[in-house]
């Protein structure tokens, strides 16, 4: 899906499709594969917030996760524009 099919979604009021579809897109399959899902299940069970932190900041730090976050900013504060 691109931009203007997410800013829709938005419109309609409908975020949570949209981030469902980014989560499938291919950027996030690149996020998810260099993804620590061991240390990842960990920091959820034990509701260790700063290693959720550090791994989301590990995330962010790579060209797809940039590109990610990019994404959703844009797909959620979009106006139509």
């Amino acid at each position: 899906m691109d931009l203007e099919g997410y800013a829709k979604m938005v419109r309609q009021g409908d975020s949570g499709a949209v981030l469902d579809a980014l989560a499938r897109s291919g950027e996030a399959e690149k996020v998810l594969a260099g993804l620590d899902k061991r240390k990842l299940e960990q920091a959820a069970k034990a509701g260790d917030m700063k290693a959720l932190s550090q791994l989301l900041r590990d995330v962010l730090a790579t060209p797809e996760g940039r590109r990610l976050a990019s994404q959703v900013k844009r797909a959620v504060n979009s106006d139509g524009r």
